[in-house]
């Protein structure tokens, strides 16, 4: 996470589609086969629009303030950035296997019981905050996107902090892909904010 994306094949580096400021690079996430399943990548880049100057609508999978650049393996190259970018930190995430209550996490809150709410807190409380597969610990309601007419496969989910992310206030970041196989932009990243 953070420092230059590492890339075992071609990545361009993407520009804001909002104010065609370079993004700010931010995660990077492997293809292990068995454990994370990006075939036919190799690896998922994940950027967003940093630029003080603007009000880019980051949060959003849609607008192009964000990007996933999936890498094919071959040649590794990054291309340079579209304009000057300050690195985050670099750090090291190990993600370890972990338990949550999938069924308790993916109650829709506007139909839910009251035990089935407080279920679901009792699940956020241990559920963690970053990890890779289960179902995503939304902070602002349920906002899965929908990509080729079909709700998207949920693959990972990052908090803020202790990065220092920009997240919204403590948010968190989530990283979905299209269940279609030939889909032209298989990949898309939200945000929210606590």
């Amino acid at each position: 996470m953070g420092g230059t994306p590492e890339a075992p094949g071609p990545l361009d580096w993407p520009a804001c589609e909002m104010c065609s400021g370079p993004l700010r690079f931010l995660f990077q996430l492997p293809h292990v086969e068995g454990k994370l399943d990006l075939a036919p990548y190799a690896s998922v880049h994940v950027f967003q629009c940093e630029n003080p100057d603007s009000v880019c609508f980051r949060w959003d999978p849609e607008e192009g303030a964000n990007a996933v650049v999936a890498v094919k393996a071959g040649a590794p190259a990054v291309s340079e950035p579209p304009g000057p970018v300050k690195p985050y930190a670099e750090w090291t995430l190990g993600f370890e296997p972990a338990t949550e209550d999938t069924e308790a996490l993916s109650v829709d809150v506007n139909e839910a019981t009251d035990e089935q709410l407080a279920a679901l807190d009792r699940a956020q409380e241990t559920a963690p905050e970053s990890k890779v597969g289960g179902v995503p610990g939304w902070l602002n309601g349920e906002a899965t996107p929908e990509c080729c007419d079909a709700p998207m496969r949920f693959v990972a989910q990052l908090s803020a902090m202790p990065y220092g992310l920009e997240f919204g206030d403590n948010g968190r970041g989530y990283l979905f892909r299209c269940t279609r196989d030939d889909c032209p932009r298989p990949f898309r990243f939200l945000t929210q904010g606590a």
